[in-house]
């Protein structure tokens, strides 16, 4: 079999997926409806101008040769990696650090709920691995708490959960 008739194969049963999502979507309400609907009718969009452009399009332009290496950008990567130093290793203390990470984020929203968790989460990882300024950290950590508010909450009117703390808000207040 051809590669192109392999790459035709592959997006006709993309178009199948896609299409299976729209079928199945039509069941589901209309809010339920929201993130798939649109993401399955992109992704036949995209798939269509990808059959349309390997099937209709110049076959010399979709030629690569994957060994074939540029001398010129071969040179430029030999500096680049030499000016970098050696690369680090991952080990297993990086991956517990990763997954304490994961564990905290979970536990700020199981507790304080999304959105609070969102602002502590992002705002301490960026004060503690000095990517920015405080004042960055806290102008960028409140853009983003704010704009996952306007989307979930504004635009979609999704009620946010609370967190396990929420009764003793209530209580107080």
């Amino acid at each position: 079999m051809s590669r192109r008739a392999q790459e035709n194969l592959i997006a006709v049963a993309l178009l199948a997926l896609f299409g299976a999502v729209i079928w199945m979507c039509q069941d589901f309400g209309s809010r339920a409806r929201l993130i798939p609907m649109p993401l399955a009718v992109f992704g036949i969009v995209l798939t269509l101008i990808q059959l349309a452009w390997q099937n209709l399009g110049s076959t010399d332009a979709l030629q690569m040769d994957m060994i074939a290496v540029d001398p010129l950008a071969a040179a430029a990567g030999e500096e680049t990696k030499k000016s970098e130093g050696p690369r680090k290793r991952v080990t297993w203390r990086h991956e517990v650090g990763a997954l304490i990470m994961v564990a905290v984020l979970l536990a700020l929203t199981l507790v304080l709920g999304p959105f609070p968790a969102v602002f502590l989460f992002t705002g301490g990882y960026f004060i503690v691995t000095r990517q920015y300024s405080w004042r960055a950290s806290l102008i960028y950590t409140s853009l983003l708490t704010a704009a996952a508010y306007l989307l979930f909450v504004v635009a979609l009117q999704i009620q946010p959960y609370h967190g396990l703390l929420a009764p003793l808000f209530e209580r107080i207040g």
